[in-house]
């Protein structure tokens, strides 16, 4: 399985884009790894996750030949995750395409209601497609087995986190949340998942003391590898990755924070960086 982070910023970029603070001056000069777009992930060719305002960006820097897309799974409605205007760009005449297929978008109920209000003409051009999911609840598309779970974050925005089966790989996709819901770790024992990638959030950088539950920081992703360690749910092989940082945390730019947290064994990631799971 290949899964590729396209974008691994959180809201406001890196650096920000109004911002002077020291760490977007820093990050401005440095350039290279440490400046991030919003977050934004594909897997293989075909598996989106999110559709942010940086997706085209996205597409273009990285080579994607988007006719491949056909399924896009959406974490939450906030713009820095879910920007729907651009995909009123496959409606014909925007997009000429040699294979007229929708491309289907997964999301809660929440998330449901801004597609239909947001996509009307698209879905009834056959561009896009809503199917909606529940948590706990898998689904299929294709190859790939698709379990949404609980996320700790802003409720009405519809948050899930997702865990991704595909060619006997799985991975567990994290942003945004905080700190596990206990109804994760419930499903999590039910199915005794045994993960070779996790991707979680880490809004917060490496500060000491996370101040709310809607993210996360260094120090809570570990807590979460070491209780997946524990449970039996990761081992010595599982890829642990931090992303999905603010300019705000301490130590957020790239180099900085790469030096803190592979001393923990957890990778940094950076916009367009691929693993082969």
């Amino acid at each position: 399985m290949k899964f590729q982070y396209l974008g691994t910023a959180a809201a406001e970029g890196i650096p920000a884009i109004f911002c002077q603070c020291e760490n977007c001056e820093k990050i401005r000069k440095k350039g290279g790894k440490n400046i991030r777009t919003r977050s934004q992930a594909i897997i293989n060719d075909d598996l989106l996750i999110d559709f942010n305002a940086d997706s085209y960006i996205h597409f273009l820097n990285n080579n994607i030949d988007t006719s491949k897309i056909k399924y896009c799974l959406i974490t939450h409605t906030h713009s820095d995750h879910f920007y729907p205007d651009d995909l009123n760009m496959r409606i014909p005449g925007f997009a000429h395409l040699k294979d007229n297929f929708p491309l289907v978008l997964y999301g809660s109920e929440i998330a449901g209601k801004a597609i239909e209000d947001e996509l009307k003409t698209a879905i009834e051009q056959k561009a896009v497609s809503f199917t909606e999911v529940r948590e706990n609840e898998p689904f299929f598309a294709d190859g790939y087995k698709i379990t949404p779970l609980k996320a700790i974050h802003d409720q009405n925005s519809g948050p899930l986190i997702y865990m991704i089966e595909n060619n006997g790989k799985i991975i567990l996709y994290a942003h945004d949340t905080g700190l596990f819901h206990e109804s994760v770790w419930e499903y999590f024992k039910k199915v005794s998942p045994k993960f070779n990638f996790v991707s979680l959030d880490c809004t917060q950088a490496a500060d000491e003391v996370m101040g709310y539950d809607a993210h996360m920081n260094l120090n809570d992703n570990l807590k979460i590898k070491t209780k997946m360690l524990e449970l039996g749910y990761a081992d010595e092989n599982t890829v642990f990755v931090s992303n999905h940082f603010s300019h705000n945390g301490k130590a957020a730019d790239y180099d900085s924070f790469k030096e803190i947290a592979e001393k923990h064994g957890v990778l940094t990631s950076y916009d367009g960086m691929i693993l082969e799971i």
